[in-house]
């Protein structure tokens, strides 16, 4: 396997990525990668651990990706306690601070490597290849590690060829490797009490760790990358478990709990499969979501329970083997649990999350990080963000994921200014890495993926706008700079766009709406969406933008039903009657409400957004028309899919010009 993590290859960006990561790289070739899994990945899931149960273990050679282990291994004695990164709050700010007191905001770049070697060159399929730019390897590393630290870059970040790297004496670089302890051992898929895992995971720590620990230029350690944490298949896989499992046993032990032993009560929130009883459930057989029911809740929280388990494992695994380095947590799949996030707390130096901007020109939901921090009060890495443009010198058609897309070269540098300026101004957010050093290949990789990510081309010419774009960043003074309160609905509603309802497309729905005037602010403590609002003569308008983890495997049928949806209500001045829709699962909204006129964006599986637009008429204010000045009256609750979360609104708020 190379450098590159495998979800990056895979065409779900990750999905099953946690699980499969090893189990592809030791049973798979990579070409087959695609074939494998492109269609049906729950049945190349099914068959890689079936595969790997007969192997009797798991193998992967992450030495040659993320440094060499050195012949004789340093002593820990020899890691001096506070010669080491470490994260400071200065001024309500918080910092990564170096070894010698400087301050700074890690900015980095992933996956900075030498492309495909001379034998996996496909001249009908052209990619970046070291080979053809550099005489050697020592050479092309030392270039690479000069544009970059010229372009204003400190850290090389995952996937990247780190063993070549290090050959390079640079002290102003800084690295940040991915370990991939769980996925690679199967966590926490498989049973994170059986010691054969914990054993698993321990050794491709010590492998990596030990070669790296001693490198006054390391950060810390992300410990896996994008897992997903999928509620409903982590739920299935380990009910598939034999009944000696411990993550099966506690499983039981919280059904029983939850349900006081009663069948019947377990009954009203599950459908059962090939078990009539408690004894038989906990020997075998299948649970699935009643519509209808609460067993979300259950589900909800024995995912909190694995989580703790992974987070308390890692942390121990690492510190057996680096006490000085920080734990940069295991880089979210730009969607998270709640559960999952508050159970790291305890375990991470820094919370970390891959960000998929929600729109095109690089801005994002405020809810996503606002909430990640507040779930842990611990700083924030963005592991991975990136941004693609159609005017590209590497033939990229950037049709292949829904990932931000702009028109031109100047446009996706302005777009990387908008995200690293709302980072910068975002006191918890400490780092955020770039992905990636090179674009794609023409036509895709393995999995089809093919974005002009790169900051340079497949024919290493750097896209001079971006990088200069990045090089006149400060990243010390803007982040240095006061606190600068956002604005929002409570100090005017802004006037709609022209169509408010056009361009509903994944990264540009609500893009043309005045995103900063019109947010309004929830009274939740932890939102997972957000509200907007804007109007017109004839109508208020609101829109949502919210992450809403909807898995066909939750339902015995793989069919979401209407009373399992996210329902929104939104209530209007005095009247007692709400407005009330069911949204979401990738199925038409309904509402209850025939004079209001509501479009929705949203989807299964990986597709976690569920955007919302609703024109509301001005009779349903008791109004003929509005006019700037006039006040309006409202409140909203969304409730996610299977009420498993809430976020409320409400005020009163002035129609401005």
């Amino acid at each position: 396997m190379t450098g590159r993590d495998i979800s990056k290859r895979h065409p779900y960006r990750g999905y099953w990525a946690g699980v499969l990561r090893a189990l592809f790289s030791s049973v798979i070739a990579p070409g087959s990668l695609a074939r494998a899994c492109g269609a049906r990945p729950m049945a190349a899931l099914c068959l890689c651990v079936t595969m790997i149960a007969a192997r009797g273990g798991l193998i992967e050679d992450r030495a040659a990706a993320e440094g060499s282990a050195s012949n004789s291994l340093p002593s820990l004695k020899n890691l001096q306690e506070g010669r080491s990164f470490s994260v400071q709050q200065r001024d309500g700010i918080a910092w990564l601070v170096k070894p010698d007191g400087g301050r700074f905001f890690s900015f980095g770049v992933c996956c900075v490597d030498m492309g495909v070697s001379r034998d996996e060159f496909d001249p009908d399929n052209s990619s970046y290849a070291a080979w053809q730019h550099y005489p050697d390897a020592a050479q092309w590393a030392e270039a690479a590690l000069k544009r970059l630290t010229s372009w204003g870059f400190t850290t090389i970040g995952g996937w990247s060829d780190f063993r070549t790297l290090r050959q390079c004496r640079d002290p102003e670089v800084m690295f940040a490797p991915v370990l991939h302890i769980g996925s690679t051992a199967g966590a926490p898929w498989w049973d994170m009490w059986d010691p054969k895992i914990i054993s698993r995971m321990d050794e491709v720590a010590r492998e990596q760790i030990t070669a790296f620990r001693d490198d006054p230029r390391l950060i810390g350690y992300y410990s896996d990358n994008e897992m997903g944490w999928w509620n409903a298949t982590l739920f299935k896989m380990t009910l598939e478990q034999s009944p000696t499992s411990g993550q099966r046993q506690r499983l039981m032990e919280l059904l029983r709990e939850t349900y006081h032993s009663r069948w019947p009560e377990l009954l009203k929130d599950f459908e059962p499969e090939g078990a009539a009883s408690w004894q038989e459930i906990e020997q075998r057989g299948m649970l699935y979501l009643r519509p209808g029911g609460k067993g979300i809740r259950v589900m909800r929280r024995f995912l909190g329970v694995l989580a703790e388990r992974y987070y308390s494992l890692v942390r121990g695994i690492i510190r057996k083997y680096d006490p000085r380095a920080l734990i940069l947590g295991d880089r979210y799949q730009s969607f998270y649990y709640p559960e999952v996030v508050r159970a790291s707390a305890p375990y991470v130096d820094a919370v970390s999350s891959n960000l998929n901007a929600s729109w095109s020109d690089g801005t994002f939901a405020r809810f996503y990080l606002n909430t990640l921090h507040a779930l842990t009060s611990k700083p924030v890495l963005v592991s991975e963000f990136y941004l693609a443009a159609m005017e590209n010198r590497s033939g990229n058609k950037n049709n292949h994921g829904v990932f931000p897309v702009v028109a031109t070269q100047k446009e996706r540098a302005t777009s990387l200014q908008h995200t690293l300026h709302a980072l910068l101004k975002t006191p918890y957010v400490i780092g955020a890495d770039w992905f990636q050093y090179h674009d794609e290949p023409t036509h895709g990789r393995g999995d089809g993926e093919n974005f002009n990510f790169g900051l340079v081309d497949i024919h290493d010419q750097p896209y001079e706008s971006l990088t200069s774009a990045a090089a006149a960043l400060d990243l010390v003074g803007l982040k240095s700079q006061p606190r600068v309160t956002r604005p929002d609905a409570s100090q005017g509603v802004p006037p709609a766009p022209r169509n408010p309802l056009e361009q509903l497309t994944p990264t540009l729905a609500l893009q043309h709406w005045d995103r900063e005037r019109g947010f309004v602010k929830p009274i939740s403590e932890f939102p997972t969406a957000d509200l907007y609002a804007c109007w017109s003569k004839q109508a208020i308008y609101l829109g949502l933008y919210s992450q809403d983890i909807v898995e066909e495997a939750f339902y015995r049928n793989k069919v979401v039903p209407k009373s399992d949806r996210a329902e929104w209500a939104i209530l209007v001045g005095r009247s007692s009657k709400p407005i009330r829709t069911r949204i979401g699962a990738g199925v038409e909204a309904i509402v209850n409400e025939p004079s209001v006129r509501i479009v929705n964006l949203s989807g299964l599986n990986l597709n976690v957004r569920n955007i919302v637009v609703m024109e509301m008429p001005a009779k349903l204010f008791g109004k003929t028309r509005f006019q700037a000045g006039e006040a309006i009256e409202l409140s909203s609750t969304l409730l996610t899919h299977c009420q498993a979360y809430r976020v409320d609104w409400k005020g009163k708020f002035i129609l401005r010009n």
